[in-house]
């Protein structure tokens, strides 16, 4: 994970967010059925090509990445 982080200044601007988002996923998964879960609504929710909303937000909660809902990516479980 350092090695990702310690990447990040040379990433180009427009790929610098895509990587911080995947850093950040990466640090609240657990376990690798954790990121299969994940990526299984990941390809669920993106298959029409389309993240409205409610799925952003049901992806990015605590059910899934821990990323949305004001915990600053720290999951409290």
């Amino acid at each position: 994970m350092k090695l990702l982080t310690s990447l990040i200044p040379l990433i180009p601007q427009p790929y610098k967010n895509i990587a911080k988002f995947f850093i950040k996923v990466l640090d609240n998964v657990n376990s690798k059925d954790e990121l299969t879960r994940i990526a299984k609504k990941f390809e669920d929710i993106t298959r029409d090509e389309k993240i409205t909303v409610t799925e952003w937000t049901e992806l990015g909660g605590k059910k899934y990445l821990g990323i949305l809902g004001g915990t600053n990516g720290k999951r409290k479980d």
